[in-house]
């Protein structure tokens, strides 16, 4: 990634040891936003802060993969899904080997309602983007996971047949596999489903 040498919240100067680790030495905030769970706690000015720099990096390259996710995630935290499911599909087209930018457009479609008001089509679209990423990267659990909880709250929450696989069996699946469980809670709250709604809540919860 082209990325400036200033921190984007506190305007440190950082270092390779501070880029590698990903974290501010001054104020310890994500240099590079790779996940949902990096924006957590930041409010919308200080998200607004990573905008106005990855803005910057896309000017000098329209194509840079960290930056386009980045965008994506920002706008997806702060609720404007058109503008994040625009750079995620920026992002899928120009790398679609990355994994993140199907699971976090899958997310986006929804535009913060819960699954069971979506369309069908909607729906399977979202199935869809988060079977490529399963093929892309199976070994990382949080798409099995959220493909549950859709599959859940649509299809069993309104009396639909379920299509394979169950979400018992993907939640089963994932268990084996890698599984960043405060990101799985952003999912769930992204998509506006209650964990207490969701068998699979127990793995947002875990240490």
């Amino acid at each position: 990634m082209s990325i400036a040498e200033t921190c984007p919240q506190c305007g440190w100067t950082f270092d390779i040891e501070a880029l590698q680790a990903n974290a501010c030495k001054k104020c310890r905030s994500a240099l590079l936003i790779t996940s949902v769970a990096y924006l957590e706690k930041f409010d919308r000015p200080a998200i607004q802060k990573y905008v106005a720099r990855n803005s910057e990096v896309l000017k000098r390259d329209t194509e840079d993969q960290d930056a386009l996710l980045s965008m994506g995630l920002c706008y997806l935290r702060l609720g404007v899904y058109e503008i994040a499911e625009k750079f995620l599909g920026r992002l899928i087209e120009a790398h679609p080997e990355a994994a993140s930018g199907y699971y976090y457009k899958a997310i986006g479609c929804l535009r913060g309602r819960r699954p069971r008001v979506q369309t069908l089509n909607t729906i399977r679209g979202a199935e869809q983007l988060l079977l490529t990423a399963m093929t892309l990267e199976p070994d990382n659990g949080r798409y099995d996971i959220v493909l549950a909880a859709i599959r859940q709250d649509y299809y069993l929450m309104n009396g639909l047949r379920v299509p394979d696989t169950s979400p018992a069996e993907l939640v089963e699946g994932a268990q084996n596999k890698h599984l960043d469980f405060n990101e799985i809670a952003q999912g769930l709250a992204l998509m506006n489903i209650p964990e207490s709604s969701f068998s699979a809540a127990s793995f947002a919860k875990q240490p």
